[in-house]
């Protein structure tokens, strides 16, 4: 098939939603914490890790099944993804790249990164790994116009796209409804790679 099939879709779109409204959440408990504290628990100040910590509490309480820092089936000597996902109805184990983009104030865009780990994932040649993805989430600069940041991630998707084996499973902006001083909005996105297609059999 030349895309995704179809169930396994329909779970990464699901997936996909957990995702956007996990760090919706997460980010609402923060602003809580920093008015309960008076003290700075911006999102955007989470290095990778802790951003992936946060996403991944949020997709275990939908019943996915989370690993942090996972190993590709190769082993302990191989690469290792942000994530290794099981999918309950499809029964599948995935693996995903988490890249953040931007962060709010006082820093720019950098959407480089994201196509450095897409590339590194597509010329992976080992077929067992080869079930993966990529989130990509980014903060907006406060007060940003026009919407900078939704339009460089609609650049990236065609980017990523166009160049290599993947599809756009989405690419969503979140609004942080004033949550957060250092930014006004969010944006995530989430690629995974089509599969590969068998050569017709000869009967």
């Amino acid at each position: 098939m030349g895309v995704t099939e179809a169930p396994l879709k329909r779970e990464l779109q699901i997936l996909f939603s957990a995702l956007c409204d996990g760090l919706r959440q997460e980010v609402r408990q923060r602003y809580l914490a920093s008015m309960a504290t008076n003290q700075d628990f911006s999102m955007t100040k989470e290095r990778e890790a802790g951003v992936a910590s946060s996403l991944a509490s949020q997709l275990r309480l939908l019943g996915f099944g989370v690993q942090i820092d996972a190993y590709f089936p190769g082993g302990p000597s191989t690469r290792r993804p942000d994530f290794g996902i099981w999918l309950p109805a499809s029964k599948k184990y995935i693996y995903l790249e988490l890249k953040t983009t931007a962060w709010g104030a006082d820093y720019r865009y950098y959407y480089q990164g994201a196509i450095k780990d897409i590339k590194k994932l597509y010329e992976d040649t080992n077929v067992q790994n080869q079930l993966n993805g990529l989130i990509a989430l980014g903060f907006s600069k406060p007060e940003e116009r026009p919407e900078q940041l939704l339009v460089g991630f609609k650049k990236l998707s065609k980017d990523i796209t166009e160049n290599f084996p993947y599809e756009k499973i989405g690419v969503q902006r979140i609004d942080l409804q004033d949550m957060d001083k250092r930014t006004t909005y969010a944006v995530i996105g989430l690629w995974f790679r089509k599969p590969i297609k068998e050569p017709n059999k000869e009967s």
